[in-house]
């Protein structure tokens, strides 16, 4: 063992606290964070540098994991490029801001006919999303999550969310053959071109942010987002989830959202911030226990961003008291960013090590 994997190594103690926290009480609330924009400017890296070669985009992240304490280590990138680039999109790397899709490439059913499926091993960044699983399993001996845009994000991307909404109004046959082809020609043989590099991979992870309320009515959601999730739990097993649907707080009965979450991610709850902060963790806790699920409620991006030291031990310490209650909980750092204070994550972690134990 080199000295890069025993220092990387602490991470699998993280992984069975998290573990521990799914199924009960561990030892102290685990913690895990998307932080790759915040990673990139921790170590001052371009935007070239980072989201192009798996070496230093994947030692950022775990220095900065062990850094700040965050003991859950996980490789976050921006998920909803990745097959859009392959498919001939444009994506912008900016350096003051996360990489971005520009302008839609599916104008007419005909475009159709340019969704191809891809070449895992050398096509677009595939191979840097490759790479970049290889090395966190080869340094902290842990298998990655396997990650893909969930079908209606990817379409959103490739034909324009307002141009998919109106679609799906006026022309449902063209949103209909989109997302099937995505779903069947693109993000399974993805799913499955991981699976057999990482055979041992358990988690299948979606994100589908274009799909929340209030962009999607709950009968939308319901019609158009959930069907190709669960086309690819048939296609790719019963590990494939989405966990990232927000917008609970636009409903009256936020419960309604709840369900339909339950039925894209399965095995856990999980609720961000501004939705937690309005509706109140109490809330997340008696369904996810009604339901005999684990619960995850995200600390807002915003939050963090804006609030004091003071604010975010508050808070903290709030969402341990309710959501840890018996167990079953895990905290989540929504979007850590450039405009993140290092202060913040650190009372984070404070608080929770010494209040948690």
């Amino acid at each position: 063992m080199n000295n890069l994997t025993n220092k990387y190594g602490s991470f699998q103690e993280g992984a069975k606290r998290l573990q521990a926290a799914t199924s009960g009480v561990p030892d102290r609330i685990p913690v895990y964070a998307a932080m790759h924009d915040f990673a990139r400017h921790e170590f001052k890296l371009s935007s070239k540098d980072f989201y192009f070669k798996p070496d230093v985009f994947v030692l950022a992240l775990l220095d900065t994991h062990l850094k700040y304490g965050i003991d859950v280590a996980t490789i976050g990138y921006d998920t909803y490029n990745i097959e859009a680039g392959a498919l001939g999109q444009e994506i912008a790397f900016n350096e003051d801001s996360v990489p971005s899709a520009k302008e839609p490439i599916i104008n007419t059913p005909d475009d159709l006919k340019k969704i191809k499926t891809p070449d895992f091993s050398s096509d677009g960044r595939f191979p840097f999303v490759n790479g970049i699983n290889t090395l966190f399993q080869e340094l902290t001996g842990l298998t990655p999550v396997i990650k893909y845009c969930a079908p209606f994000s990817l379409a959103a991307n490739l034909r324009g969310i307002e141009n998919l909404i109106m679609d799906m109004y006026i022309n449902p046959d063209f949103a209909r053959e989109l997302l099937t082809t995505l779903t069947e020609d693109v993000i399974a043989p993805w799913i499955c071109y991981q699976q057999k590099l990482f055979p041992d991979a358990k988690s299948i992870c979606g994100a589908d942010a274009y799909a929340s309320p209030p962009i999607l009515s709950p009968s939308f959601l319901a019609e158009w987002a959930l069907p190709p999730i669960v086309r690819l739990r048939e296609l790719c097993g019963e590990g494939v989830y989405v966990p990232n649907w927000v917008g609970d707080s636009c409903f009256a009965d936020p419960e309604e959202m709840f369900s339909c979450k339950l039925q894209a991610c399965p095995k856990f709850l999980e609720g961000q911030d501004p939705d937690v902060e309005k509706i109140g963790p109490e809330k997340y806790k008696e369904y996810a226990e009604k339901y005999n699920v684990p619960l995850v409620l995200g600390i807002g991006s915003k939050f963090l961003a804006q609030a004091s030291q003071e604010e975010v031990v508050d808070r903290v310490q709030n969402y341990i008291d309710i959501g840890g209650r018996g167990g079953c909980f895990a905290l989540y750092l929504c979007g850590l960013a450039k405009t993140t204070p290092p202060e913040n994550i650190r009372a984070v972690i404070k608080t929770i090590t010494g209040y948690s134990s």
